[in-house]
């Protein structure tokens, strides 16, 4: 089952109406933060729902949006815990390392208690996590791409993968911000360096012609009409070519 991203809503006027009917915990959040909260339940629905539509399967998913499941909007843990109640992270995280388990096939596995502390300690450390990312996570270490077990499941080799995941999604975060930061440098250096058509014709004598009247009055002044024309066609011709740079 493919899992259903968060994307940019607004609230509709009933999700308004049910912000009175919040519990009291949840008023007493930001306004901000309840708002996140009802968006989260209003596209993942319920506790049951939102773990059913988060299984492991969506593994599959992350994998083939890699730079999605890193850059994407998708709820952390942190706010899956003050959305869904505290032991949501935990709760959702343990299906997702038991099926690495199984997935590897080993002699040894984790007993509950080793599994549990594992997937609290995850939600306790890196609340900041997309889920997103943490599908990612799983995927990857299942296509082997931070080692493997050696016969036995260490719950410590899965720490230290997700450590190295996490160097490798800074970079990746990292070097989203700095070409969204080029870009708008260079944004920002065109604007400056850039002109209006008007400017243009200014700068370069020609007439702002408000309309055809404007154009039949200069033309009659003109001593030589088709030296206008041509003079003003090649105008032209720069203007476009100015304005086509511009907007590149």
């Amino acid at each position: 089952m493919e899992p259903t991203q968060i994307g940019r809503l607004d609230l509709t006027k009933t999700d308004r109406r049910n912000a009175n009917s919040l519990p009291a915990a949840m008023r007493q959040l930001s306004p901000d933060l309840q708002r996140k909260t009802m968006l989260v339940q209003r596209r993942y629905g319920s506790r049951e729902q939102c773990m059913a539509k988060l299984n492991p399967d969506a593994q599959l998913y992350a994998g083939r949006n890699s730079e999605r499941a890193i850059l994407g909007d998708a709820p952390t843990l942190g706010l899956l815990r003050v959305t869904y109640g505290e032991n949501f992270p935990t709760m959702w995280l343990l299906p997702q390392i038991f099926d690495l388990v199984v997935y590897s096939n080993s002699r040894g596995t984790l007993n509950e208690q080793q599994a549990t502390f594992l997937a609290t300690a995850i939600a306790q450390e890196y609340g900041y996590l997309k889920v997103s990312e943490l599908l990612l996570f799983f995927y990857q270490f299942k296509l082997g791409k931070y080692g493997h077990f050696y016969g036995v499941v260490d719950p410590m080799r899965i720490t230290e993968a997700l450590g190295d995941f996490i160097d490798e999604r800074n970079k990746v975060i990292d070097k989203h911000r700095k070409e969204q930061e080029e870009a708008e440098l260079l944004r920002d250096e065109q604007n400056s360096h850039g002109i209006t058509g008007e400017e243009w014709c200014r700068m370069n004598g020609m007439p702002q012609f408000t309309d055809a009247l404007d154009l039949a009055m200069y033309s009659w002044k003109c001593e030589d009409f088709i030296s206008f024309i041509v003079k003003f066609i090649n105008s032209l011709n720069q203007a476009v070519q100015i304005w086509q740079r511009q907007d590149a």
